[in-house]
């Protein structure tokens, strides 16, 4: 994640060193501004996962193991339990891995042979782990002492649970919000910032070959009534990204009551934004 961020300053630093106005934009000065933005999806996704690793924690009890995650609660009932084996214990290597992993976090999923799936839960190597065996997928975790671990279930299984659990995952209502899967929401949203960050990307191309001083507007009978600078061609795309600030945050809070007018919002974001397109290339062409 120090990395990422790290990248994502270098190229902020190397876009925005000097005063703005006074920089040569080019084509290349947008692709360093794409690819800090790139880098910022990347950085959410690494800090959550961070979280996720720093928060990672386990619970026994004589009813079953749950394992806690950022905005997840796993449950695996003890009566589904079948045995806890150390990793190194399991011949056979693991295939078809899937999911994060680097030194201290391990998780996804995997398939050892004579065993099956295996969900990966763990902040430690391989032969640090415990495998749960279950009668469905096995679950490989990294409690601090193993084999404190492996003897307080054993203690557990014997007393016999005192109330039935439900084997399965319950999340968080922010990770099971419809707008996650709502493929036209994001098709609109995807759209709107698509077209708003094509004109930046238009205009820097442009800028090198532009005249210092530009009409900006024109009166009624056609007449050049405003000249300016050739930076404030860039106020139109930077109109257009409040717009698109302000439409996708309403729309995410009316999302919940009404989808309809949510997806009206985001539409109508994406009319806008082809409207200052037509702005701009009417000032140029």
């Amino acid at each position: 994640m120090a990395l990422v961020a790290g990248l994502n300053w270098l190229l902020a630093s190397r876009l925005f060193g000097h005063d703005i106005p006074n920089q040569q934009i080019s084509f290349w000065s947008f692709l360093l501004g794409l690819l800090a933005l790139a880098g910022l999806p990347a950085l959410a996704v690494l800090a959550y996962q961070t979280l996720n690793c720093a928060t990672l924690r386990y619970r026994l009890d004589r009813n079953g193991i749950t394992i806690y995650g950022v905005g997840t609660q796993r449950t695996i009932p003890i009566g589904e339990v079948r045995q806890i084996v150390p990793g190194e214990q399991i011949e056979g290597a693991i295939t078809r891995r899937r999911g994060l992993r680097w030194p201290g976090w391990e998780r996804g999923a995997g398939r050892i042979p004579g065993v099956g799936v295996v969900q990966f839960f763990a902040t430690r190597p391989w032969p640090e782990q415990l495998v749960v065996l279950t009668n469905g997928p096995a679950f490989a975790v990294s409690p601090r002492t193993p084999e404190a671990f492996v003897k307080a279930f054993e203690a557990r299984r014997e007393l016999g649970p005192n109330r039935q659990l439900e084997a399965g995952v319950r999340r968080s209502r922010w990770l099971t919000w419809p707008l996650w899967t709502d493929r036209t929401a994001w098709a609109l949203i995807g759209a709107a910032a698509a077209i708003n960050l094509g004109l930046f990307g238009y205009l820097s191309i442009r800028f090198p070959g532009l005249d210092p001083q530009l009409p900006l507007h024109f009166s009624s009978l056609g007449q050049v009534d405003r000249i300016g600078g050739r930076m404030e061609l860039f106020a139109l795309p930077v109109i257009g990204l409040f717009v698109l600030g302000a439409n996708l945050t309403a729309g995410l809070i009316l999302y919940k009551w009404e989808r309809a007018g949510a997806l009206l919002l985001w539409g109508s974001a994406v009319i806008v934004q082809a409207a200052f397109w037509l702005a701009t290339l009417g000032l140029l062409l």
